[in-house]
């Protein structure tokens, strides 16, 4: 015996169905929250922790100091850059280059140099270049407080 079309889509359109939709919708936005969790900023740290995993650290140096101890000798070691009065400072997580240079290529280089002492370790670039910052900072006008 065939069941009519109409008899059909009236069975389907029951009260059934509308609850297996919403299950279907709060699933949907349960899995699109757990995966902007997952996936967004920071998330993959919180999950390490949440599964108990270790987090990895690449070519930690022993101390801030070793650190320090490093970057300064290598800056120092380099004969355009051993004149420059330069001061490697700890800041936040990593390091702070800080002082005046020549030109533009010794700021560079400082950069470099500090980068490759400090290997993982997070450098900012402080450098001045005389001649070139300095009437910048001349120009500028009074600000008030």
């Amino acid at each position: 015996m065939q069941v009519s079309v109409a008899r059909r889509v009236e069975r389907r359109s029951g009260g059934e169905l509308g609850a297996w939709a919403l299950l279907g919708f709060g699933t949907g936005i349960a899995a699109g929250f757990l995966l902007s969790e997952v996936f967004g900023s920071g998330g993959h740290r919180r999950m390490g922790r949440l599964l108990g995993r270790r987090p990895r650290h690449r070519d930690l140096p022993a101390g801030r100091a070793a650190l320090l101890g490093r970057v300064r000798a290598a800056l120092q070691a380099d004969p355009l850059l051993a004149a420059e009065p330069l001061e490697v400072r700890p800041r936040g997580h990593g390091l702070e280059l800080r002082g005046w240079v020549a030109t533009r290529a010794a700021r560079a280089l400082a950069y470099r140099l500090a980068r490759e002492a400090a290997g993982t370790g997070e450098i900012t670039n402080h450098l001045l270049v005389r001649g070139e910052d300095d009437r910048a900072e001349a120009q500028e006008s009074p600000r008030s407080a």
